[in-house]
């Protein structure tokens, strides 16, 4: 998957979230299962805030709890909604899916 190579590529280099409108019971056994949990600094899900995607909720707390500046942030994301939350935010989305 391309974005769990960029992850990867990323990963110890910058902080890195996960924003997903998953509910955290069901993300944090896939990402412990991938072996992916311990890249991420923060995972915010959708348990986390009262409006999911597109709302810029989800992004704009993973900013807040990774103490960085939204318009400092990238997101990879391959939904409209996604896209239109990052962009919602303020945030990169370097596109396109």
């Amino acid at each position: 998957q391309p974005v769990v190579e960029i992850a990867e590529g990323d990963r110890g280099v910058l902080p890195m979230a996960v924003a997903t409108s998953g509910l955290r019971k069901i993300i944090t056994p896939i990402l412990q299962e991938l072996n992916l949990a311990p890249w991420f600094e923060t995972v915010v899900t959708a348990d986390d805030v009262v409006h999911p995607k597109p709302a810029p909720d989800l992004f704009l707390e993973a900013a807040r709890r990774l103490k960085i500046a939204p318009q400092f942030c990238r997101v990879y994301e391959d939904t409209d909604a996604g896209i239109e939350a990052a962009q919602r935010a303020g945030m990169d989305w370097p596109g396109p899916r």
